[in-house]
């Protein structure tokens, strides 16, 4: 019987879940960071 995606992701460690979230916030937050900065240089006089 063929396991589902979820099951595998329930059995990994709490250390790679929580590695995995803090990437994917670290990520989001530069790029946000990014976003920010490439406005303010487009509207700088």
């Amino acid at each position: 019987m063929r396991r589902r995606a979820t099951d595998a992701a329930d059995q990994a460690p709490l250390w790679k879940r929580l590695a995995w979230m803090a990437a994917i916030w670290a990520g989001s937050v530069a790029a946000l960071g990014m976003i920010a900065w490439l406005i303010r240089t487009w509207l700088r006089p």
